[in-house]
């Protein structure tokens, strides 16, 4: 039995675009003998940090304004993955960028894709304990506010669709329940996340 990647077959790709994103033009040839040309959005991995503070009693978030939807909105803590960085460390470096906040016990909940017509992945990670240690540091063409949710209001908002990066999380805080943890830290979130989910 043939898989998809079988029936499809990539014969040249080309730079569409480069800018804040990037887009490449890939073409196939598809198993009815068809040439297709397809937009690829290219470019580095992201990261994203789902933090939750000392006791799990709040989430902290970076609300800015973003130009998709031309409005501000609410978002996890995240950017761009550095060549040969590890995700978690990434994003890590992006929540003590945008927010002030660092913490030490970290759960990696891994990759999604960004979209399906993307060769990007987009990174999760879960920390426990997170504690304002220094003003943020934006850069250029970036500011907004630090936020912090009320974590019994997390699952409602992720629900919501106003959030950022929501089916991330949602399937973050789902592999991170049914994870074994062995950080005193992240055992005691666990319990948190574990409350705020229906059928625990």
């Amino acid at each position: 039995m043939s898989t998809s990647e079988e029936l499809w077959r990539k014969l040249w790709s080309t730079r569409a675009y480069k800018g804040f994103v990037t887009v490449n033009q890939d073409t196939y040839l598809e198993a009815d003998g068809s040439v297709t040309a397809w937009e690829v959005v290219a470019g580095p991995d992201s990261a994203v940090m789902l933090a939750f503070t000392e006791g799990g009693s709040d989430v902290v978030l970076f609300e800015q304004f973003r130009v998709g939807p031309g409005r501000t909105l609410l978002g996890l803590p995240g950017g761009y993955v550095a060549h040969g960085e590890e995700p978690e460390n990434a994003a890590h470096r992006e929540l003590r960028k945008e927010t002030g906040y660092q913490a030490s016990s970290i759960y990696y909940a891994g990759p999604e894709w960004l979209s399906a017509n993307s060769s990007r992945r987009k990174h999760l990670a879960i920390t426990a304990e997170a504690r304002p240690v220094d003003d943020p540091s934006w850069d250029a063409s970036e500011a907004g506010f630090v936020r912090l949710l009320p974590s019994d209001e997390l699952l409602d908002f992720l629900l919501s669709g106003e959030l950022t990066d929501a089916g991330l999380a949602c399937r973050g805080l789902l592999k991170f329940a049914v994870s074994t943890v062995e950080d005193a830290a992240l055992e005691k979130l666990q319990a948190t996340v574990r409350g705020l989910l229906p059928g625990y």
